[in-house]
This record gives structure tokens, sequence and C-alpha cells, in this order.
């Protein structure tokens, strides 16, 4: 995931760290959602919802999600301002449109609402499986604009 501040992403370096997924496994592991590289990816392991909490350094205005997907038929989002990953607020919920020759390519307008962690569900695949290849947040750090 790269998580931009100044309207720009969010990255490894920053801090912003994967706090929980449903699914688990070794060779497609959430965390590969926070690497930069192309080839990497997050591949779930069947049944649905699946879910991946994204848990920032502190409070964010999150303006924009690029988001690269496959198979991906409806996924909705949610986040919170409390230092732990509760009290969810729902924000909205997407469908993908089915494209089984090329990658789900999105982006998602935030509104600049503020987030300390933000959860994606995928509530729905047009398979069996769905994958995440990449995560780009564009955002506002709130201290800067105190």
């Amino acid at each position: 995931a790269v998580v931009s501040t100044q309207s720009t992403g969010v990255c490894l370096g920053d801090g912003t760290k994967i706090v929980y997924t449903t699914s688990l496994t070794s060779h497609f592991p959430a965390f590969d959602l926070l690497q930069p590289s192309k080839r990497s990816l997050f591949c779930t392991t069947g049944s649905f919802p699946q879910e991946v909490i994204l848990q920032f350094t502190h409070v964010l205005n999150l303006i924009s999600l690029d988001i690269v997907s496959s198979y991906v038929k409806t996924l909705s989002l949610y986040r919170t301002v409390k230092d732990k990953p509760e009290k969810w607020e729902p924000m909205k919920t997407y469908m993908f449109e089915e494209d089984d020759a090329n990658l789900q390519r999105n982006t998602l307008n935030l509104h600049a609402v503020t987030a300390t962690h933000l959860k994606i569900v995928i509530a729905a695949g047009y398979g069996n499986f769905v994958a995440l290849y990449n995560l780009d947040i564009k955002s506002k750090d709130v201290s800067s604009t105190l």
C-alpha cells in the first residue's frame, strides 16, 4: 500500500501496517500489499467476506484509494479514528466490473475522511478467489492542517 501524505501515497516506510487479515497464505501474504513492487499480490484463500485492516501511524485525511485487483465483485470500506481497530464507520460499497482479460483498476474517492485505520471488506468475487495487487492511498496529514 502506498499512502501519500500532502496528496502523495502511504508506503511501508511511513509505518503503515496490516494489523488483520482473514486470509493467511505464505505464498501470497497480505504484507505484499505494502510492497511497492508490481509483482507482489495478496491472494485470498476462498470464501467471503475477506478483510484487510490497515493501521496508519497517525490520523490522516484520506482523499482517494487506487486499487489494482482481479475478480473482485463487491468491496466495502470502513474507517475508524480510534487508537484500536474498533467502532467502525461504513464509508461506501463499490461494485467492480468483471474483466477476465485485464486487471481491475479503480480509483475510489474517499472525500478527505479522517482515519487511523481503514478496513477493506471484499464481500463477493467473480470467482472463488480474488487478488489485490496494489493499494495507493492519497492522503493529507491532519496535523499539517491544524
